[in-house]
């Protein structure tokens, strides 16, 4: 039974804030640009419900300590470092209503907070960060009591009404992105011993990898690649399309890997492995290396690359794969003049990355990468079930009625397979690109009209661009859309809802109304 779990009247998550980045007073790094919107929010929740017992969840990636420049390397491994960081998000222009106005939430009585840990923001794990949140939000010892960290990865329970809810960051699905607690907890003792952790002895995931040493360097230039969520692997062709060096600086014995059973699946249909082979043992580095190429720039990439080589009389298919892998042999190869070779003299998988997209045009490179990119994604399809919700089916038990998770940052209200049960994924407050076909449909209006909003540097230039839509029409190419999920009480009756959040009449309002697509959850 749950009856020992704490009980609201009210529940309110919210994730993937993303609060941290600006450099240099440059924007450039900062995604979250609605922290108006989302104090008001906070205080519309306080004014509702003043007597009633209420939580609000953030439910991860609430900061960004991978966007902060005060953060050298993946994260802050000694107290100074996670204290400069913290300053900065706290008293950054851009961030203060929020955090004011969370001030204010727990400043009153049955109103509770409680953090969830993400994996932009693992710092929320160490108690110096916890003490320092606390000490700016809360007045007195009861309001420090009303805020509450979940950052040990089991995630937050409770119970509204007789439901049973279960919030989560989402990221432990994700191979990308999982958290080593057991790493973060020694973190956490040696900052309180004293110590600090060399940066050797901090092992980060691929995504936080793919994140610090690939992204960040490149929307230096190209800001538009901090809206494409890295997990995707399409994204890695959007990269080296802006910057075919984008790869330079990483390390991917452990992230190639993680395309391995997209590989499988190709070096299966071409007959150089065995549907029953359980690893790569016999084949050659070559066509692996050609193979995972491939997957990473993606089969409209692929098809520019074709159609280059026909019209300059370019190496075959054949003679590129028969090319590449007498370059892994130390034969003599003319792939070295079309395409790139490394200083070892064989062809690895970021060689080949290179070289093909070196014989794209640029803005034509973007522009296919985009397309690869659109193809698989569903944010906007709210009834759509992702990789979260089909990963969830196994992890969640009866006793649970509501699961509600982020991190994806694409909204989502779902009935579980089960039968009884329901998912929420709340989605993100941070910039959201929509990207559309007709946008993306033709080459040279692409070029003329895409191309330099893109390219711009600026995140001013993306708020503001329009791009073709449905029927000729013009929409911007940032989506505005913020989401709460909301459990209530209604009597014996937990009622759940995905809400949309948009501004009020005034400055100081915003209205709620149910996400369109969606209709309320019920249990009792």
């Amino acid at each position: 039974m749950s009856v020992h779990l704490p009980l609201y009247e009210h529940l309110y998550v919210v994730s993937d804030i993303h609060m941290g980045g600006r450099r240099n007073g440059r924007d450039n790094f900062q995604i979250f640009n609605r922290g108006q919107r989302l104090g008001n929010l906070i205080d519309h929740i306080s004014n509702q419900h003043e007597q009633e017992e209420v939580c609000l969840v953030l439910n991860g990636d609430i900061i960004d300590s991978l966007a902060e420049e005060e953060v050298y390397g993946y994260v802050a491994l000694d107290g100074d470092t996670a204290l400069r960081m913290m300053d900065h998000i706290f008293t950054d222009a851009s961030f203060l209503p929020v955090w004011d106005a969370l001030a204010r939430f727990v400043g009153i009585p049955k109103k509770h907070l409680v953090f969830v840990v993400g994996n932009h923001d693992i710092e929320l794990g160490l108690p110096i960060v916890a003490y320092a949140i606390k000490g700016r939000l809360a007045k007195n010892e009861e309001a420090q009591a009303r805020i509450h960290f979940a950052t040990h990865g089991g995630g937050f329970t409770c119970r509204v009404a007789g439901a049973r809810v279960f919030c989560t960051h989402g990221n432990e699905l994700d191979k990308w992105n999982w958290v080593d607690f057991t790493k973060l907890g020694e973190l956490a003792n040696a900052i309180n011993a004293g110590r600090t952790v060399e940066p050797s002895k901090w092992k980060a995931n691929a995504g936080t990898r793919l994140v610090v040493d690939v992204m960040n360097r490149v929307k230096r230039r190209y800001p538009i690649v901090d809206i494409l969520k890295p997990e995707a692997a399409a994204v890695a062709s959007v990269l080296v399309a802006l910057d075919k060096e984008a790869f330079k600086y990483i390390d991917l014995d452990d992230v190639i890997p993680m395309l391995r059973e997209n590989v499988r699946g190709r070096l299966v249909t071409r007959n150089l492995l065995s549907a029953e082979a359980t690893d790569f043992t016999g084949v050659s580095s070559a066509d692996l290396a050609e193979e995972s190429a491939r997957h990473l720039l993606g089969s409209n990439f692929q098809e520019a690359l074709q159609q280059h080589r026909q019209d300059e009389g370019r190496l075959s298919e054949d003679e590129l794969l028969e090319a590449a892998e007498d370059a892994f042999q130390d034969k003599p190869s003319a792939v070295s003049t079309a395409l790139i070779e490394s200083e070892e003299g064989t062809l690895g998988v970021w060689d080949i990355v290179r070289g093909w997209v070196g014989l794209v045009p640029k803005a034509e490179g973007l522009r296919r990468a985009l397309q690869d990119w659109l193809k698989d994604d569903r944010t906007f399809d709210v009834d759509y079930p992702d990789e979260v919700y089909e990963a969830m089916q196994e992890r969640i038990g009866s006793q649970v009625d509501f699961t509600i998770t982020g991190h994806t940052h694409k909204p989502r209200a779902l009935a579980l397979e089960r039968g009884d049960g329901y998912y929420y994924n709340c989605g993100t407050w941070i910039r959201t690109l929509r990207l559309t076909k007709e946008a993306l449909e033709k080459p040279e209006d692409f070029k003329k009209r895409i191309w330099p909003h893109l390219t711009a540097g600026n995140m001013a230039t993306l708020d503001t661009a329009k791009i073709p839509g449905p029927g000729g029409k013009l929409v911007p190419l940032l989506f505005d859309r913020t989401n709460v999920v909301r459990i209530s009480a209604h009597g014996d009756q937990a009622v759940g809802q995905l809400l949309r959040v948009t501004d009020g009449d005034s400055e100081e309002t915003i209205k709620l109304k149910l996400e369109p697509g969606t209709t309320p959850f019920k249990v009792g």
